[in-house]
């Protein structure tokens, strides 16, 4: 039978977890270790951290969340810099991502950019054509301010409390011995286990689990754009306006039943290599703008001929997680999208490449509502 891959979760998950998940990794590294968090991906955690004369502290305390947060006063931090083995080159990369133009009644510009959250090396320096839309607009609209989310440390904490569970019970009370082991032996291969984690529920593991894949994948979260372009208005103190909040994201995350995010977590394991694969091909789909291949991965399925049947009760939860995942947050950014339109600023409006596409997202809906938006052509 056909078993849905539930890959938007990982697109979700990219822009937001990974916040919580790597301050929460780099509690187990010794602060003197850590590189700059805009060359190395602290949501990793390297084999050192495995050691057992390591203190087991579930919850890092605020220092540890500060040393991991780029310093303001540090230029464009998350921009790899040029002298790192990593570093993107000086040449303008190739990459056309889908963006478009729209003129407000006002005749200002608004330039939309569908994202991806997180990207490879080779996308940098970004092209001129997006660089050309950031510097033209007098704000930046977002999904989140991710830097600033960073920087909260009770937001933080929060983040970190809503993965953990209460009651003193581990992950191996809620989840099948198999799973657990296969997760266990996964992330150990990765050099990504640790011991403390157990104390964490299915959503820290299923993002464990995303941050494997996109290692896998050759994709790195704190090259995302959109983090990009937030560091830069940050830097240029240029006004940053959140098209949603982060506790709005957080409340989606983790307001599922506890049946739907084992049910995630299992299939994100059983299904890993699979879904390494869909990360690339979404890579290279959103590298050359081809929203219809995005959406297309989007709706991929997996053929298990040994898959069990989903019940009713279950596949009625996974239509409303994706539900509110994507079209109820597509529904708020259309509304947020024709306020700028009717509005006398031009905006330079930044969210994830899937949420221009399919009946619900912004193209279609704000054609409807009878705007046009043209696509922007690379030179």
């Amino acid at each position: 039978m056909l078993k849905r891959l539930l890959t938007i979760a990982v697109t979700l998950a990219l822009c937001l977890t990974y916040t919580a998940c790597s301050e929460d990794s780099s509690s187990s590294k010794d602060s003197s270790s850590k590189a700059d968090s805009s060359v190395v991906d602290s949501s990793v955690p390297d084999s050192s951290a495995a050691d057992s004369s390591e203190p087991d502290s579930s919850v890092p305390d605020s220092s540890e969340l500060e040393s991991s947060v780029p310093d303001s006063s540090e230029p464009e931090s998350s921009v790899p810099d040029s002298s790192e083995p990593d570093a993107p080159t000086e040449e303008e990369s190739d990459i056309t991502p889908a963006m478009w133009t729209a003129t407000t009644k006002s005749g200002e510009t608004i330039y939309f950019l569908g994202s991806m959250h997180a990207l490879s090396d080779d996308c940098y320096p970004l092209p001129d054509e997006i660089w050309n839309a950031y510097n033209s607009a007098d704000a930046l609209a977002v999904e989140c301010d991710i830097i600033t989310a960073a920087q909260d440390m009770e937001l933080q904490l929060d983040m970190v409390f809503g993965m953990m569970y209460q009651d003193g019970s581990k992950i191996q009370d809620h989840i099948e011995p198999e799973l657990f082991e296969n997760m266990k032996s996964l992330l150990d291969e990765k050099g990504m286990y640790l011991s403390f984690y157990e104390v964490y529920n299915p959503i820290m593991w299923s993002t464990l689990v995303e941050e494997a894949m996109m290692q896998d994948a050759g994709l790195k979260s704190e090259l995302g754009i959109d983090g990009i372009l937030i560091q830069k208005a940050h830097d240029e103190n240029k006004t940053l306006i959140e098209l949603e909040t982060v506790e709005s994201q957080m409340d989606i995350l983790y307001g599922q039943p506890d049946e739907l995010n084992v049910f995630m977590l299992e299939g994100s394991v059983m299904y890993f290599e699979d879904q390494v694969e869909l990360l690339k091909e979404m890579y290279e789909c959103w590298k050359k703008g081809d929203l219809e291949g995005l959406m297309a991965i989007d709706e991929a399925e997996i053929e298990d001929e040994d898959a069990e049947e989903i019940p009713a009760d279950l596949q009625k939860m996974i239509d409303d997680y994706n539900y509110q995942l994507m079209d109820a947050r597509n529904a708020g950014m259309v509304e947020k999208a024709i306020e700028m339109l009717e509005g006398d600023q031009s905006v330079f409006y930044v969210v994830g490449a899937a949420h221009f596409g399919g009946e619900t997202g912004l193209l279609e809906q704000l054609e409807k509502a009878g705007y046009t938006l043209e696509r922007v052509q690379y030179n």
